[in-house]
């Protein structure tokens, strides 16, 4: 995966985390949510998700080198 694959993957999780927080919620749009993951705060949860996915990537890369 290159460099904006993580990212992509990262800004899907957080699509799909706003999802199932505003299903719970019976939250018809994602308006609140485009507002409130827009400039930092989205900045700094894609960031620690595409770490994580680094993560994985590193993990699996070890197993399946056993």
């Amino acid at each position: 995966m290159n460099k904006q694959d993580i990212q992509d993957l990262a800004f899907n999780a957080l699509s799909q985390a706003c999802v199932h927080i505003q299903d719970h919620f019976g939250v018809k749009t994602g308006d609140t949510a485009g507002l409130f993951f827009s400039g930092e705060n989205e900045d700094e949860i894609i960031e620690i998700l595409s770490r994580y996915i680094q993560t994985e990537i590193m993990v699996k890369s070890y197993e399946e080198e056993k």
